[in-house]
């Protein structure tokens, strides 16, 4: 990365291990961020709300007593009535039921997708305003995409290639006097696995790392049983360190 006094982070952060620790990553390294949490009708909307707004809060706590960036604002965007468009899927479907496996309902299309576009389209106000360069951080990573089936990888927009072609459409869709100034960074563009994005950093902000959000549902507590309940234990396991989420099961 550039100097980060000339540069921004723009951070797509859920409330999740993979997002949230890639947005610590940067702090870390000394970026201010302002930090895209979207709400667009799915079963957890409430739950990852509430505790975005708590992680933000401990995490600049953190960062000031060490010296790193800050979050200099949330932005909670309120795409509620994407929820009506996104049927048939498991994560905003009432009807559809959330799984212990993968299967493709799983997939919200093109989510991450709709989420870029509107960061970007903000990023280049600042980009212009501001004279900043402006990286936008995602926490897709490498279990996500990796080859799992003929057709692909399982979230295909959490893939390096995906990610590659927006910022390329962005140099095209934008004045070209910007191109290069927006950048796309997530963790699969590294080959990072999940468990790698827990040990760095569970190395910078310890247990607060327990306080993320991974679960499909909206309970009080994990529901144990979900894909990403399932796969967030998987991490935590093979990262080798002890899994202190609270789980239903």
């Amino acid at each position: 990365m550039k100097d980060n006094v000339n540069r921004k982070v723009i951070a797509i952060v859920s409330g999740g291990p993979d997002s949230f620790c890639s947005l610590v990553m940067f702090l870390a390294k000394g970026f201010n961020a302002e930090v895209f949490h979207f709400n667009y009708g799915h079963k957890a909307s409430r739950k990852e709300t509430e505790v975005i707004k708590k992680l933000i809060d401990k995490l600049n706590i953190l960062a000031k007593e060490r010296g790193w960036g800050v979050v200099e604002k949330l932005h909670i965007i309120d795409m509620g009535f994407m929820k009506s468009f996104w049927k048939n899927t498991q994560l905003v479907d009432e009807s559809v039921t959330v799984e212990e496996e993968y299967k493709p309902s799983v997939v919200v299309p093109l989510r991450n997708v709709v989420m870029v576009v509107i960061a970007a389209a903000y990023a280049y106000t600042l980009i212009e305003k501001e004279g900043l360069d402006v990286t936008l951080v995602l926490g897709s990573q490498y279990d996500d995409v990796k080859p799992a089936e003929d057709w692909g990888p399982r979230y295909p927009d959490c893939s390096p290639e995906c990610f590659i072609a927006l910022e390329s459409a962005f140099n095209i869709c934008h004045f070209r006097k910007y191109i290069g100034k927006l950048k796309i960074w997530t963790p699969s563009k590294e080959m990072i696995r999940k468990s790698e994005l827990l040990r760095r950093c569970y190395s910078f902000i310890g247990d607060l790392i327990y306080k993320t959000w991974s679960c499909y549902q909206g309970y009080e507590k994990h529901c144990g049983k979900c894909e990403s309940c399932i796969n967030r234990k998987r991490a935590f396991r093979e990262a080798g360190l002890e899994d202190k989420t609270e789980y239903l099961v």
